[in-house]
C-alpha cells in the first residue's frame, strides 16, 4: 500500500533535536489479514505497512501504559481507516532522558518490572531513542458508516463507542436516518513529546486531508442506491453522502485541545440552529468521556 510524506515540520521541545515529518498510510485493507493482535508490532510479519506497525509502537506503548490490553488495540477499524504517524529525527548519538525505560515511566520502575510488555518498551525506548526517524505520534480516521455499539461488547478502548442511549440520540436528530460522518481516534503522543503541538498537528493532518479528499473519504453513492434508499423512506447512513460531520471521543481532560480546533459539545449550523445536541458523558476505564462534533467545509472540486 502506497504510503505519502505529507510534510515537515520544525522541533522546539528540549528532549530531541532535528525535525518532525508525517507519514500517511491511506486504508491498508487486506494488507493487515496477517496481523496478530496478541503479538506486539516488533512481532507481527514483514507484510504489514511499516508505517502501520510504527502507529502500533505508539498506541502500544501510550495505551498499554493506561491499562489497555495489547489483545484490545487492534480492531476491525484498522484496516478501513487512514493512518498518520509523525516522526522526529534524532541524532544517532542523543539519548532520550528516559532512554532506559518506556517513555514517561520514572527510573526506578524499569529495574523491577515483571511485566513482559513493560520490559519490551523500555528495551524498544532504548533502541528506538538513537534511531534517525522515531515515530512519536499517531492518529487515525475511521470514515463511515460506523458499526455496532463496541463499548457495549468488551471494548474498553478510550475511543471506543459510547453507550446505545448516546448513539440512539444523534440517530434521532437526523429524519433520514444517521448522517455519514468520520471519526478520529487512537490519537497518541509519547510522553517526552507533549505539550509541543504535535497532537494539534495531527488532528489538522486528518481533518485537513478529510476535507480536501471527500471523494475519498466517502465515494458519492450511485443513482441507483439513492433510489432505492427514497423508495424505502429516506437515504440511510450506507448510502447517503458525507456532508463534512466528524466526531472524536474525548477524555474530559483535554477537551479544550478539541475546543481550540472547533470541536463543541453542541453543534450548530450556520444559521445557529442546533444539529446536534449535548449529550450525556459516559465513564470508560474509569474516566470521563464527552463526544464532540465539527462541521468541516469541504472541498467539492474535482
Amino acid at each position: 500500500m502506497a504510503t505519502v510524506i505529507t510534510g515537515g515540520f520544525g522541533a522546539s521541545d528540549g528532549a530531541s533535536s532535528g525535525t518532525e515529518f508525517v507519514a500517511r498510510l491511506p486504508p491498508p485493507g487486506d494488507d493487515l489479514k496477517d496481523y496478530d493482535n496478541t503479538k506486539p508490532h516488533h512481532q507481527q510479519p514483514a507484510s504489514i505497512p511499516q508505517i502501520f506497525r510504527d502507529a502500533m509502537s505508539v498506541r502500544e506503548l501510550v495505551f498499554g501504559q493506561q491499562g489497555i490490553p495489547l489483545e484490545a488495540e487492534f480492531d476491525d477499524d484498522d484496516a478501513r481507516s487512514w493512518h498518520w504517524v509523525v516522526y522526529a529525527s534524532v541524532a544517532a548519538t542523543s539519548a532520550s532522558p528516559t532512554s532506559d525505560a518506556a517513555p514517561g515511566l520514572p527510573l526506578s520502575n524499569t529495574s523491577t518490572s515483571t511485566n513482559p510488555r513493560v520490559d519490551y518498551r523500555r528495551s524498544s525506548a532504548s533502541a528506538n531513542a538513537t534511531a534517525q526517524r522515531l515515530p512519536v505520534g499517531t492518529i487515525r480516521l475511521i470514515p463511515p458508516p460506523h458499526g455496532p455499539n463496541k463499548y457495549l461488547h468488551g471494548d474498553k478502548h478510550p475511543d471506543a463507542d459510547p453507550p446505545a442511549a448516546i448513539t440512539e440520540s444523534v440517530e434521532k436528530k437526523h429524519p433520514t436516518g444517521t448522517e455519514p460522518y468520520i471519526k478520529l481516534g487512537r490519537l497518541a503522543v509519547l510522553p517526552d513529546y507533549r505539550s509541543i503541538g504535535l497532537a494539534k498537528l495531527l488532528i489538522n493532518e486528518a481533518l485537513e486531508y478529510a476535507a480536501k479528499h471527500p471523494q475519498n473519504i466517502r465515494p458519492p453513492p450511485s443513482p441507483t442506491k439513492l433510489e432505492i434508499a427514497n423508495q424505502l423512506g429516506g437515504a440511510s447512513e450506507t448510502v447517503a453522502a458525507w456532508q463534512g460531520l466528524a466526531m472524536v471521543h474525548a477524555q474530559v481532560s483535554v477537551v479544550k485541545l478539541w475546543e481550540k480546533l472547533g470541536f463543541t459539545e453542541e453543534l450548530r449550523d450556520a444559521s445557529g440552529e442546533v444539529e446536534i445536541s449535548k449529550e450525556p458523558h459516559w465513564m470508560e476505564e474509569g474516566i470521563e468521556h464527552v463526544g464532540l462534533w465539527k462541521r468541516l467545509k469541504l472541498d467539492t472540486r474535482l
